[in-house]
């Protein structure tokens, strides 16, 4: 890669933070401040403003003992000082000092107008106390928009580094000098601590990775912009970030066409950019693979296979930028299988997307027969599509030509027919010459023979092996490390090298110096932070590590056996258990359902073995990325994609993990905007209100953003694919009722009607446990609701109503007749009496919510069985 690249990039990420210096009371002396602000300062109206431009020369001057040696020393692509690119982008005087002033404005979605009010320092504000206001807050899908107002707004983030606690917006406060002051420096100085230590320094690429992460980890909360009229709800980070993308495009687009002038740098009309969009289609079907014994190590490959559509994504999307020769900032979106790069808009950049997407799906039809692909797809744009008034156009665009490429997900002029060379891949003096995991493809010698991942001997193909060892390895591993094919690693590793270039391990530790100083380390990610409190560390962190419940010591309890062992309790699977305990191995599906189990106080275990499956995503996303935002940025939007996907990838499996209620819940996937988790059927449903709950917080209460939940209730045993269909049917379910809904045994209720029928849920049992009602009445309690329900579909239908249908209206006189019979039959007559005028109430109940009564009734039923 062209270094002159990487070190605009870097500039272009580097640009603003002096704002951060500044704010953390950075040491740097008036000689300093006064000498240079002449060379980075704009000066209007007898004084010179934006004196964070300076703030960011003294950070690259005084630190650089923690940064790369490139950094302030000549000789590193095109001879311009590095500390000028960077800190000149309010004067700026040479043609790449005005890449990255023109990247900062597009960045920003001002035109030239916008910048210079900006420029001027016009609107002041106390910088110090200004705090991060949330994206969320301001949602309207009906353009009822918050005012342009700080006060306008209740939220504010809070200014600490991310955490899964600290990513909530707090109500309002105000702040005093003193504390707001505290407030930057203790930021500050946890982010240079924690720079010093950053691994890799001379590996450029690879630095720079861990530095971006570092900064989102310190910047994400830290307003872009206090000054003028702009509302600051765009990070810092978020706006460096794109700032460095969109400059390493404007540089490789002038850069080519022989362009480096101030004059055509300062064009906004030309189309620069190539806005890149990568599409996974396929990702349920090669989660929820059907085909062979898909029971057979279900939980494993269920774990593998989501975590390397998280890794396909990832490294699709790295492909793509070291093919054209940009960096990772270059990647803007990344989430949920979709990914957004800024690319410069020349015939060079459009041959080298085919190519790229021919290698990719080539590979990925070799290996999953047409079952998955990727989907490029790309528009051109100028900076002046990047002001606001037009970006949304520029989306809508980019959205349109997405949707048009999912239909032709596949080139059947290139891979259409029978695939060439299947049947003589499979080899009959195997066990099994057919993987018995995926049912699909042939097995691999190698793997039968001699590798070690697999638990019990037996075939299985590469691609099978390799997500068995994702899904072992993955609760045990800290760290990723993703290499050439041809470097010398850890033993287990990939059978089947991604895209046939990039090789993976996960049993790794160390910075692995030697193989980042010979180029053959291409990316090392920390993947411990999902459920951690403190998240930074010395390498990238990433978030594609959800919480997977394991066996430890706390099994090894005469009462965790006894639930575990339940029903089965053969000296084969004691022993079996008991190896899995000391193993520390993700716990099985059957074992996940024992925790639905309720322990009596004979010492008995009553209800259900049985395991609940949530699925759940935010409703209208595509409504609030198209018309949701008043003011349309680049920035903004990667702003509420990123904080969109903290809820799920960090906040969720914080919450698996420390609520001790839920530590048995797993997380399938868990990212973008939606999730799949599995656990003991009852505990999944207590969930699902905690997950309302929190996302109403996150988001502020706005009515315009809500999410939909289904759950399906499935024995242990069930295959996958069954599994996965009958949630889904249930999200479907609530999706196509009214949205902000969850559908659960089968009925769709809103999020309001459920937390009511939770209500209802406790008094019904308060009532079971003080005996005013049998198990029996339970029952018809049940046969009541099917009557309620078919009387109100009667009375709703215009209809032909026959005489057999009208027997269900008698359900109130029956209902009242059992009440009598059957109800707190042991209390004396006034007592009694008390009792039948208050469970009457249930004849509301009944009225009120039909078929819904059921969510109620069969938890109890359930429990008590």
């Amino acid at each position: 890669m062209d270094d002159t690249v990487y070190k605009i990039a870097i500039a272009g990420l580097l640009h603003d933070i002096g704002k951060f210096a500044e704010r953390g009371s950075m040491q740097v002396s008036d000689e300093f401040l006064n000498n240079n602000a002449g060379l980075y300062q704009p000066y209007y109206n007898s004084h010179y403003s934006h004196k964070h431009a300076v703030y960011t020369a003294a950070f690259i001057d005084h630190i650089e003992k923690f940064l790369p040696e490139e950094f302030n020393r000549g000789g590193w692509g095109i001879d311009d000082p590095f500390i000028n690119l960077a800190a000149g982008h309010h004067k700026p005087e040479t043609p790449l000092q005005w890449i990255i002033t023109m990247a900062d404005r597009v960045s920003s979605g001002f035109d030239r107008n916008e910048f210079e009010n900006y420029n001027r320092g016009i609107g002041y504000r106390d910088y110090k106390k200004t705090r991060m206001l949330t994206i969320f807050e301001g949602i309207s899908t009906d353009e009822k928009w918050t005012k342009n107002s700080l006060d306008a707004f209740n939220y504010r983030y809070p200014l600490k580094e991310l955490s899964p606690n600290n990513i909530f917006p707090a109500k309002r406060e105000e702040l005093d000098r003193k504390q707001a002051d505290d407030e930057y420096r203790q930021l500050f100085d946890g982010f240079l601590s924690d720079l010093e230590k950053l691994a890799h320094k001379k590996n450029i690429p690879l630095w720079f990775e861990h530095f971006d992460s570092l900064f989102m980890i310190y910047a994400s909360h830290i307003p872009a912009a206090t000054v003028g009229k702009v509302i600051p709800d765009v990070s810092l980070y978020d706006h460096s970030k794109m700032t460095a993308a969109l400059a390493s495009a404007i540089y490789q687009f002038h850069n080519y066409n022989n362009s480096l002038e101030t004059k055509q740098i300062d064009n906004y009309e030309d189309n620069k950019f190539l806005i890149v969009n990568g599409d996974f289609y396929g990702i349920q079907k090669f989660i929820f693979a059907e085909g062979g014994n898909t029971n057979k190590a279900s939980a494993k490959l269920l774990r593998g296979r989501s975590f390397a559509v998280s890794l396909l994504s990832e490294l699709a999307a790295d492909m793509l930028c070291r093919e054209m020769g940009l960096p990772q900032t270059s990647v803007v979106l990344n989430a949920a299988g979709k990914f957004t790069v800024v690319a410069p808009s020349t015939d060079e950049t459009r041959k080298k997307l085919v190519n790229v997407e021919d290698k990719i799906n080539g590979w990925l039809i070799k290996n999953f027969l047409g079952e998955v692909s990727i989907g490029i797809s790309f528009v051109a744009a100028s900076c002046r599509d990047f002001v606001s008034d037009r970006f949304g156009s520029l989306w809508d665009r980019l959205s349109k030509e997405s949707e048009k490429r999912k239909f032709r997900k596949i080139d059947l002029n290139k891979y259409g027919g029978a695939v060439e060379g299947y049947l003589d891949g499979f080899n009959n003096d195997l066990q099994d010459s057919l993987c018995p995991y995926c049912g699909k493809r042939p097995s691999d010698r190698f793997v039968e023979e001699k590798d070690t991942v697999l638990k019990e001997k037996g075939s299985a193909c590469k691609i099978c092996r390799d997500h068995i060892y994702f899904g072992t390895t993955l609760v045990k591993a800290d760290r990723i490390a993703v290499t050439t094919v041809d470097a010398n690693i850890f033993s287990n590793k990939l059978m089947e090298p991604l895209f046939g270039q990039y090789q993976v391990s996960l049993d790794v530790g160390g910075e692995l110096s030697q193989l980042a100083d010979e180029g053959k380390l291409l990316r090392y990610w920390d993947i411990s932070g999902s459920g951690k409190d403190k998240i930074a560390g010395n390498i990238t962190v990433k978030f594609i590590n959800g919480y997977v419940p394991v066996y430890n010591e706390d099994d090894n309890t005469d009462e965790s056996i006894d639930r575990l062992l339940h029903g089965q309790k053969s000296e084969e699977k004691k022993t079996e258990l008991f190896d899995m305990i000391r193993d520390g191995v993700p716990r099985t599906f059957h074992h996940i359902s024992k925790w639905a189990l309720n322990k009596q106080d004979d010492g008995k275990y009553c209800g259900i073995e049985a395991l609940g499956v949530l699925k759940a995503d935010v409703d209208n996303l595509g409504l609030v990325f198209a018309c949701g935002l008043k003011h349309n940025s680049l920035s903004r939007f990667a702003t509420l994609s990123r904080q969109m996907n903290y809820f799920f990838s960090i906040y969720l499996p914080f919450v698996l993990k420390t609520k001790k209620e839920y530590n048995n819940i797993y997380t399938v996937f868990a990212g973008g905007d939606d999730l799949f988790l599995i656990g003991p059927w009852n505990r999944v449903i207590d969930f699902a209100l905690d997950l309302k709950n929190s996302f109403t917080k996150y988001v502020c209460s706005n009515p315009d953003m809500s999410i939909s939940a289904g759950i399906s209730i499935n024995r242990p045993g069930e295959p996958v694919p069954q599994i996965d269909e009958r949630a889904e049917t249930a999200l479907h379910s609530s999706k196509t009722n009214e949205k902000n809904s969850l559908t659960v045994f089968g009925e769709t209720v809103n999020w309001s009607d459920y937390e009511k029928l939770e209500k209802i849920k406790n008094t019904l049992k308060s009532w079971f446990e003080m005996e005013y009602f049998s198990k029996a009445m339970f029952y018809r309690l049940n046969h009541f609701t099917d009557m309620a329900t078919m009387e109100k579909t009667l009375l709703e239908e215009k209809s032909e109503i026959s005489m057999d249908d009208l027997s269900c209206l008698k359900w109130r006189s029956q209902f009242k007749y059992n009440l009598a019979r059957n109800v707190a039959k042991n209390l004396k007559a006034e007592e009694k009496k008390r009792v039948l005028n208050e469970v009457e109430e249930t004849a509301v109940w009944f009225s009120q919510y039909g078929g819904a009564m059921k969510i109620p009734l069969w938890q109890i039923l359930y429990n008590q069985r």
